[in-house]
């Protein structure tokens, strides 16, 4: 069972109602002992995700369903969730939206709005999010990039951008942030299971067989690293890109 490496802090979590990454870092800190605030546009699927995590939890769990692009009402739910639990010791920015497509069919507006949602808002609520940091003298950012920000994608162009921006902004954070105490890293996942590896496997497989491991990795997996990095035994852990992806980016 994880310990309660977060007892005492608020966790928020970006993209928290989908069945994958988002849901399993949210439930991982919830059962580290956070008070959990889940954000995500799809209010059906978040109600029930944030009542699923309550009849578990301990803490409180807060559930905003917002666009995290939408900057006004970023700092609305900012205002509140300080009102409602506190100010955010841990912020974990998840959401994303990717459209595969080669880049002459790539239309300007999925364009702009993968830039919108993968790169734009995660600096925008880790800039939201600084100032009560600052004041406390602590906290921790993680970010969810992908192996692909190192590698490129003929099909995924924005996407792959976005994740090599956002790794740069990792840094950018941790090197404004290190002087208040601020930790800011990211995680880097490689082939998960969820709906796209339900529809698409086979056709990676060929890809999966070179990964070292020789398999999918799990959202639990990475909500554990995750949940590493949001915590003090990650203290002296800054700057960093950690690739969860079964060693995929080094295959032969």
């Amino acid at each position: 069972m994880p310990s309660r490496r977060l007892e005492g802090r608020v966790a928020l979590v970006t993209g928290a109602a989908g069945a994958g990454i988002g849901q399993a870092v949210a439930r991982r800190l919830g059962q580290e002992g956070a008070a959990l605030v889940l954000l995500d546009s799809h209010t059906r699927r978040l109600e029930e995700v944030a009542e699923s995590i309550r009849s578990d939890a301990s803490e409180p769990v807060a559930a905003h369903a917002i666009d995290v692009a939408d900057r006004v009402a970023v700092e609305e739910m900012i205002s509140a969730v300080r009102d409602e639990l506190g100010p955010v010791d841990v912020l974990v920015n998840n959401a994303a939206v990717n459209t595969l497509r080669p880049p002459t069919e790539m239309d300007p507006g999925d364009f702009d709005r993968i830039i919108e949602v993968d790169l734009s808002a995660p600096w925008y609520l880790s800039r939201a999010v600084l100032a009560g940091m600052i004041e406390r003298g602590g906290g921790s950012i993680v970010n969810i990039t992908s192996v692909v920000a190192w590698m490129g994608s003929a099909s995924e162009g924005p996407y792959a951008a976005a994740k090599a921006g956002l790794q740069s902004l990792t840094r950018t954070f941790a090197a404004f942030g290190g002087p208040h105490g601020i930790r800011c890293n990211a995680v880097a996942p490689g082939f998960i299971a969820s709906k796209f590896m339900d529809a698409h496997g086979e056709r990676l497989r060929p890809e999966i067989e070179r990964t070292p491991l020789r398999r999918i990795g799990t959202a639990v997996e990475v909500a554990s690293v995750v949940a590493f990095l949001a915590s003090e035994e990650a203290s002296f852990i800054t700057g960093e890109t950690i690739n969860v992806s079964g060693g995929w980016l080094m295959r032969p």
